[in-house]
C-alpha cells in the first residue's frame, strides 16, 4: 500500500479540523521538494500531525508548532515519538510555505513558544480559514 501523502479524513470533528492546514503545509513541503512520504493526523490534547520525509519527521502541534527530528515511533491514532527534536520556532500557526522554508534552510526561528492545548485564542478560527 503506497502511504498517503496528504492527511486522511480523521474520525473526530476537532482533529479533522486541522487538515486543511496540515495539506496546506505538505503540499508547501512538496513545493519545495522535501520529498513527502506519509502524512495522518494524530491524537487530541494537543491535537498534532506528523509528516513522514525521506531523511527525518516533522510533528505539528497546536501547542509547540513544527518540531523535527529522526523518527522513532508512531502511528495514525499514537503520539508520534522523535530523536533529538528541535523547535522550529517562529508560532504556533507558521504560513505553509514559511514552514517549508525553515525546515529546508535547517533556520530555527525565535521565538519558540509554548501555547496550552485549552487556550480559547482563535486558533481554530485561523485553522478554519485553511
Amino acid at each position: 500500500m503506497i502511504a498517503p501523502t496528504r492527511p486522511l479524513p480523521h474520525v473526530l470533528p476537532q482533529v479533522d479540523a486541522i487538515r486543511g492546514y496540515i495539506t496546506q503545509v505538505a503540499e508547501a513541503f512538496d513545493a519545495r521538494n522535501l520529498d513527502v512520504r506519509n502524512v495522518w493526523l494524530d491524537p487530541m490534547n494537543p491535537r498534532d500531525a506528523t509528516f513522514i520525509l525521506r531523511t527525518h519527521a516533522v510533528v505539528w502541534n497546536e501547542s509547540e508548532g513544527f518540531v523535527k527530528g529522526r523518527f522513532v515511533s508512531g502511528a495514525p491514532g499514537e503520539r508520534t515519538v522523535l530523536a533529538d527534536p528541535v523547535k522550529l520556532g517562529g508560532g504556533v500557526l507558521l504560513e505553509p510555505g514559511h514552514a517549508a522554508w525553515l525546515l529546508e534552510s535547517d533556520r530555527v526561528e525565535r521565538p519558540t513558544v509554548h501555547r496550552p492545548y485549552t487556550a480559547r485564542d482563535g486558533l481554530d478560527d485561523s485553522l478554519a480559514g485553511y
